[in-house]
């Protein structure tokens, strides 16, 4: 995942600079909005690969390494 990626899902515009707390702020948002257990079960696995994707932005974005990517 490259760093405009994981910005795009949490809904943030691709060049921006989001601090940890408001990734934070929108990975709880995204979290309510595409829970598995929140869905009937037709309609999990869709649900459950976007909670994935969110979940590893998440885990992206706090990391550091999309600095990275965007001075390259």
């Amino acid at each position: 995942m490259q760093g405009d990626e994981a910005r795009v899902l949490l809904g943030f515009p691709p060049n921006s600079r989001p601090n940890a707390s408001q990734v934070k702020a929108a990975y709880k948002r995204k979290v309510w909005e595409c829970h598995p257990d929140l869905f009937p079960v037709g309609r999990k696995t869709d649900v459950e690969s976007k909670f994935k994707l969110i979940s590893e932005a998440y885990t992206y974005l706090l990391s550091g390494n999309f600095h990275v990517f965007t001075f390259l």
